[in-house]
């Protein structure tokens, strides 16, 4: 069988990919190993730059007055002091996110990149890459217990942090600079949230960060603690112990956790982040979303990524065809990679270097505490979290 893209992982970034090549023309081939709707480790904290890049689908109608949004943020001071702040007006973002669970929204934007002509094939898990004369020809998959090959111009890696075929092909750098670790879970009675996200950088989990994610306003939250990597190894931190210490011994979330009751198991997941944890690119294959380590290393959020890499995975592939010789991509004569460095870079580097030097109680309160006696510098702050500038 021969398609001129095949995408690995049917999760936003594979399938924005699908649903903007499929609106081209192009036959597209989507394959993931799960059945939708699936689990998928998260915060699910939709910001304001994912609500942007998933109006302009065509996917505004079915997301308002179905989902929770939330309008500002609320971070732990300086003391015991809180800090929060509506999300700015901007001429291009708008003053709201979401937060939808992503069993949920993966299965919405799948489906509307079928129904607007992507050949999906769930329950179908991709083994290998297909190589010929060191250049990617398609994949190996298993479907309905038997192996297929299937060729193709272009084969795009939307498989996750882990990616199966990133790491087959040598494009995984597992550095622990550019790697995050968290868990999370659901709970219901989660007392006093609204529609603000609420991040936690309280003592007993610093390093680290707690968040406080309402998904509705009598209760549910998505509750969950995240760390870097090499703060872990280095304070030989535990992230159970930190979970237990955010929901039953810290001061402005505990109290908020008493009456509440877990609805879900505790479930953990590995970060890609900051594009300094893949090579992105080979010839014939590129990784879009947490495989291309397109994550926010300040935020921990990477869904707007997804859609954004998405999105400019299809442009290069589209672009591709241009050259004469049909789909037909190369790093030596148009690299990808360096299309997302001239986008991420200048911004995922100093989040990288601030998360690593800055992100201590003797820096971080005192500067919360600064931010907080202005709302013009509340906002500046909201807007470099969420990347609202560009």
């Amino acid at each position: 069988m021969k398609y001129d893209v095949i995408i690995a992982g049917g999760g936003p970034a594979g399938a924005t990919t699908a649903f903007y090549l499929a609106k081209q023309d192009v036959r597209v081939l989507l394959l993931d190993k799960a059945v939708f709707p699936r689990e998928k480790v998260c915060g699910d904290g939709i910001a304001p730059r994912a609500v942007r890049s998933l109006y302009r689908m065509g996917l505004q109608e079915r997301l308002d007055g179905h989902f929770n949004k939330f309008h500002g943020f609320r971070f732990a001071g300086a003391g015991k002091s809180m800090v929060e702040n509506r999300i700015p007006a901007t001429p291009r973002f708008p003053d709201h996110g979401y937060i939808i669970r992503r069993y949920e929204l993966d299965k919405i934007i799948l489906d509307h990149a079928r129904d607007n002509g992507v050949e999906v094939w769930e329950n179908c898990k991709v083994t290998a890459p297909l190589v010929h004369n060191g250049r990617v020809v398609g994949v190996k998959a298993i479907r309905d217990g038997k192996e297929t090959v299937l060729e193709s111009s272009v084969v795009v890696g939307a498989d996750g942090h882990s990616s199966p075929l990133g790491k087959a092909m040598g494009l995984l750098v597992d550095n622990p600079l550019y790697l995050g670790i968290c868990v999370r879970q659901y709970f219901e009675g989660v007392e006093d949230i609204g529609d603000y996200l609420e991040i936690y950088p309280e003592s007993g989990v610093n390093p680290g960060s707690g968040w406080v994610f309402p998904l509705t306003r009598d209760g549910v939250a998505n509750v969950g603690v995240g760390v870097m990597l090499y703060h872990a190894q280095r304070h030989k931190i535990s992230l159970h112990r930190y979970y237990d210490t955010l929901l039953h011994h810290s001061y402005h979330v505990a109290p908020k956790m008493k009456n509440a009751r877990p609805i879900s198991p505790l479930r953990g997941a590995i970060l890609r982040l900051g594009l300094g944890g893949s090579k992105v690119e080979c010839p014939g294959m590129i990784l879009v979303g947490d495989a291309a380590s397109m994550t926010n290393p300040v935020s921990g959020e990477g869904i707007t990524y997804a859609l954004e890499t998405g999105e400019m995975a299809a442009e290069h592939i589209l672009d591709s065809r241009m050259s004469g010789k049909g789909f037909h991509i190369d790093p030596a004569e148009d690299s990808f990679r360096e299309k997302l460095e001239k986008r991420y870079r200048s911004y995922f580097r100093l989040g990288t270097l601030s998360v690593k030097w800055a992100n201590k109680n003797a820096l971080m309160r005192p500067m919360l505490a600064a931010v907080s006696r202005r709302e013009r510098w509340r906002e500046h702050m909201i807007r470099v979290l969420m990347h609202l500038k560009h």
